[in-house]
C-alpha cells in the first residue's frame, strides 16, 4: 500500500540548517581532534628525546641529564630535532587524518654547568638527601661549623705567638732553675734539625715506607673548571635550588668519589677529593697539597696547646736560655723560645698527620695525654715516623679532616671541581672520550607548527625535563 509523502519548504530549510550545524560540528570535531593530537605528538616527541638519558651518570652518580652531545662533545641539536620529528610523524599517522608537522625548532634548553652548576647541584643535594637524609647533613653543618671555630681560636693563637711567661725571669735565672737542660751539640740542636726536617718532603715523612701513591696524571686545562663552557638558552626555570645548601654538594662529593684513604672507583685518577683540594693534575700532588694543609691544621692546634701549657713552656724555656747563653745572646731567649716551640708543633703535627695516613684518629683539640714528641727526644723524630702505628682510636680520621678543608672551599670551586672527575671519569667509558658535561642537559623547550585539516596553523610549546 503506498502513501503519499510531501515536505514543506519550511521543513526543507530546517534540515539544511540542521545538516550545515552537524557538518560544522564534525569539522569542529576532527580539528580538536588534530589539535590535541598534535599537543600529544609534540609531547611524545620530547619524551622520546629525553629517554636517551646518560645512564652511567644515572647509575654511578645519581644524576639525571641527557648527553645532547650523544658521546661527541659538542651539543647535537639536529640529532635532538630528528629525534623530535621522528617521534611526532609516529604520533600523527593513527587515528583518523589529523594535523601535519610543519617544522620543528629548538627555543629554550637548561645545562648542567648554567648558573654555576645550579642543576648540577641541586640533583647531587636530592640523592644526598634520599641517601643520607636532610637531618644528618644538619648535623654535619652544625659540627663543621663548630669545628671551624675550635680551628680559627687555634690559628689566631698561633699568629699571635707565644705569650710571655708569668713573672718573666732573665735567660740566666730560667738557665739556673732547670740544670736538666739538655746540653746542646751540633747534633741534638733542635733548631737545626727542625730546619732540615721543614727543607724534607712531606710525603716521605708522613707516609709508610711500603705506601703506594698513585702516579696517575690527568691535563688539566681540558677540564670543565677551565675551559670555555657551552652555554643554556631561552629563560626556563629550573627546580629550586635554595636547599641545595653546600654541605649537601660536600657530603655528595665524599660519597661518591674516592680518597686516599677510600679509593673509589678507578677513574682519571685515584685521589679524586684530594684533586677538589688541590686542583692539581696529578694524584701526588693533590695528595702532597691535602696532607700540607692537614699538617697547617694540626700545626696551629699544637702551637695552640704548647703556648698554654706551663710544664712544656718551662722546658722551651729552659732550653732557649741554654741555646741563647751558648750563642752569648741572652736577649735573645724570648725569640729562640717562640721558634723552638713552633718547631716542637711542627714535629708533633707531622706524627699527628702520619697516624692520619696510616688509618688512625687525632683529635682536634690535643691535650697532654695525647702528646707524643718531647722537645727532649726531637732529634729521633725521623725514628718515630718510620715506626709510627696507627694507636689512637678516639678523635678525628683522615676523612673527617677532608670534611674540614671541604668546608673551607667556595661552592662554585666544590662544585666545578666535582664535575670536573664525574666528566673525566665517564670519558673513560667505551665510545665516550668525547663526553662533556656542559653538553648535559637537564631541561629542554621546543617549537612545533603544526597545519590542519583544514588548512589552519598552529604552534605548540612544549617543554619537559628531569626536574619535573
Amino acid at each position: 500500500m503506498r502513501q503519499k509523502g510531501s515536505m514543506t519548504i519550511a521543513m526543507c530549510m530546517m534540515l539544511s540548517v540542521m545538516l550545515g550545524i552537524v557538518a560544522a560540528g564534525i569539522e569542529l570535531c576532527r580539528e580538536q581532534y588534530a589539535r590535541v593530537q598534535a599537543v600529544n605528538a609534540a609531547d611524545t616527541g620530547l619524551y622520546s628525546v629525553f629517554s636517551e638519558y646518560e645512564r652511567d651518570l644515572l647509575e654511578e652518580y645519581d644524576l639525571f641529564f641527557l648527553d645532547s652531545g650523544y658521546g661527541r662533545g659538542a651539543i647535537d641539536a639536529y640529532h635532538m630535532v630528528q629525534q623530535m620529528e621522528n617521534s611526532m610523524a609516529l604520533t600523527l599517522k593513527r587515528g583518523i587524518r589529523g594535523s601535519r608537522q610543519e617544522s620543528c625548532s629548538i627555543t629554550g634548553y637548561r645545562l648542567a654547568t648554567d648558573n654555576a652548576g645550579e642543576a648540577f647541584c641541586a640533583q647531587a643535594a636530592e640523592a644526598v638527601r634520599e641517601h643520607l637524609g636532610t637531618a644528618a647533613v644538619k648535623r654535619l653543618k652544625e659540627y663543621l661549623g663548630n669545628t671551624k671555630e675550635v680551628i680559627e681560636q687555634q690559628q689566631a693563637q698561633k699568629d699571635a705567638g707565644a705569650p710571655p711567661m708569668p713573672e718573666a725571669q732573665t735567660p740566666e735565672e730560667t738557665a739556673q732553675e732547670n740544670t736538666d737542660a739538655p746540653q746542646i751539640t751540633p747534633e741534638n740542636n733542635p733548631l737545626e734539625i727542625i730546619k732540615r726536617i721543614r727543607s724534607m718532603g712531606i710525603l716521605g715523612l708522613v707516609l709508610p715506607d711500603d705506601a703506594v701513591i698513585s702516579e696517575k696524571e690527568a691535563d688539566v686545562s681540558v677540564f670543565t673548571s677551565n675551559r670555555n663552557l657551552q652555554k643554556g638558552m631561552g629563560d626556563i626555570k629550573g627546580r629550586e635550588s635554595g636547599g641545595a645548601d653546600k654541605l649537601f654538594l660536600q657530603a655528595y662529593a665524599m660519597n661518591k668519589l674516592g680518597t686516599y684513604r677510600e679509593p673509589g672507583n678507578p677513574g682519571a685518577l685515584d685521589y679524586q677529593v684530594e684533586y677538589i683540594v688541590g686542583g692539581r693534575g696529578s694524584d701526588r700532588e693533590n695528595l702532597k697539597k691535602t696532607v700540607n694543609r692537614i699538617l697547617l691544621l694540626r700545626e696551629a692546634a699544637n702551637a695552640a696547646y704548647l703556648y698554654t701549657d706551663p710544664e712544656k713552656r718551662a722546658q722551651s724555656g729552659a732550653l732557649a736560655a741554654s741555646l741563647c747563653t751558648a750563642l752569648l745572646i741572652p736577649e735573645g731567649a724570648f725569640v729562640v723560645e717562640k721558634l723552638l716551640l713552633l718547631g716542637w708543633a711542627y714535629g708533633e703535627s707531622l706524627l699527628d698527620v702520619r697516624q692520619l695516613m696510616a688509618g688512625g684518629k687525632v683529635p682536634l683539640v690535643k691535650t697532654g695525654a695525647g702528646w707524643q714528641l718531647e722537645l727532649s727526644n726531637i732529634g729521633q723524630i725521623f725514628t718515630m715516623l718510620q715506626e709510627g702505628q696507627a694507636k689512637n682510636t678516639s678523635g678525628l680520621d683522615y676523612n673527617d679532616y677532608l670534611q674540614i678543608l671541604l668546608f673551607a672551599s667556595s661552592g662554585h670551586r666544590l662544585a666545578f671541581r666535582c664535575m670536573d672527575m664525574i666528566e673525566q671519569n665517564i670519558r673513560l667509558k667505551p665510545g665516550k672520550e668525547n663526553f662533556r658535561i656542559d653538553s648535559c642537559m637537564e631541561c629542554l623547550e621546543m617549537e612545533t607548527r603544526f597545519l590542519s585539516p583544514s588548512g589552519n596553523q598552529w604552534t605548540a610549546v612544549r617543554n619537559y625535563g628531569y626536574d619535573m
